[in-house]
């Protein structure tokens, strides 16, 4: 099951009730009923306090951007097409403004000079194109496998990565925002996920027992 459009609206007020978030208007303007189509263009979460450490070069604040553009679709294997989901990273100090950039690829089309995972997250992008690089090189390679990440899970993966862990484990505990990422996470991360289970144990995935490790080392945002 997917979310409603009142549950976004309900992130967003958490959003503006953090401070994370002071414009949240392109989250809640995002949504196209009749075409069944999100386009959040420039959501700013912005991170003044606890900057990640070994920040390189030292900034006093950042300002994560995130744009994700797909349509909604029936199917239950991938319930999304035409997609675009990139984060954008920028902080500035007294030599000038800085920026980073990773994209969520949706690329389905099997004839490439290279291997692409249908669903695959690379840092730069034509953002950084333009960019004085100095001694970086900066490659379309390589193309790490991640799972599709809707508006919800998108929000969230910006929260996970860029808010100190209190913060996040407070906003995570919200009973509303908890049964959103759980939502999104079922539709479109459990087909996903299955589907690499199934290579190797096909229907008899019960018979393994696994006392070591757990879900949540690999993925400590999963939604009991």
């Amino acid at each position: 099951m997917g979310n409603s459009v009142a549950s976004i609206q309900y992130i967003a007020s958490i959003l503006k009730k953090k401070k994370l978030c002071l414009d949240t208007s392109p989250l809640t303007n995002g949504y196209n009923k009749a075409e069944r189509v999100w386009n959040v263009a420039k959501l700013k979460f912005t991170i003044k306090d606890n900057i990640p450490r070994n920040t390189t070069p030292l900034v006093p604040s950042l300002d994560v951007l995130l744009d994700v553009f797909y349509k909604e679709t029936d199917n239950t294997d991938i319930p999304l097409s035409q997609y675009n989901f990139r984060v954008t990273v920028e902080g500035k100090n007294q030599n000038g403004l800085f920026k980073s950039s990773w994209h969520l690829d949706y690329d389905n089309n099997n004839v490439q000079d290279f291997i692409h995972p249908h669903f695959h997250i690379t840092w730069g992008g034509n953002k950084m194109k333009d960019l004085n690089l100095g001694e970086v090189l900066l490659l379309p390679t390589p193309r790490f496998s991640y799972p599709p990440m809707d508006i919800v899970l998108g929000v969230d993966f910006i929260l996970s990565n860029f808010v100190k862990v209190d913060i996040y484990k407070q906003i995570q505990s919200d009973s509303q925002y908890k049964a959103a990422v759980k939502n999104a996470q079922e539709k479109y991360w459990k087909p996903y996920i299955l589907s690499l289970a199934h290579h190797w144990c096909g229907n008899s995935c019960q018979k393994i027992q696994l006392t070591n490790i757990k879900a949540k080392h690999f993925h400590p945002t999963l939604i009991d």
